[in-house]
């Protein structure tokens, strides 16, 4: 039993090892079970899931659900990195999701709270359109 508890946590450095090395992007679980298959240690699906959940209840991890029927998305998150306070961007092209600090939507937000009633999640707003990398020449 000891070494399950061994090499379950070596899953878990593995995984957030491997999130880490790629700051800024975003990950779905078939994706990082697809890089942990072509290499020397294997990690299941289940586990991936289960380790993801428990690095976002830690905030180690940001989980972004973009649209129905689409794959969460998860991010490694340096510590002290608030995601709550700007907007997010996602390329339809090649799903790049960027974050966004933008005063003139903090406007928007300030004035649907105070003249509507109306508290916008700007952590879990996405804006969706095409990415500064792929637009047309």
């Amino acid at each position: 039993m000891a070494s399950r508890n061994i090499y379950h946590t070596k899953q878990q450095e593995e995984l957030l090892k491997y999130l880490r090395s790629k700051p800024g992007e975003h990950h779905t679980v078939a994706q990082i079970r697809d890089h942990f298959s072509r290499g020397d240690q294997t990690i299941g699906t289940t586990t991936i899931y289960r380790q993801l959940e428990r690095f976002v209840a830690e905030g180690t991890v940001r989980k972004y659900l973009l649209e129905t029927g689409d794959s969460a998305c998860y991010e490694y998150v340096e510590q002290n990195h608030d995601c709550t306070s700007h907007f997010h961007c996602k390329c339809e092209k090649c799903g790049r999701l960027i974050h966004m600090d933008c005063d003139e939507l903090q406007e928007i937000r300030t004035h649907l709270l105070k003249d509507h009633g109306f508290s916008w999640d700007a952590g879990r707003t996405v804006f969706y359109g095409i990415c500064d990398r792929c637009q047309p020449d």
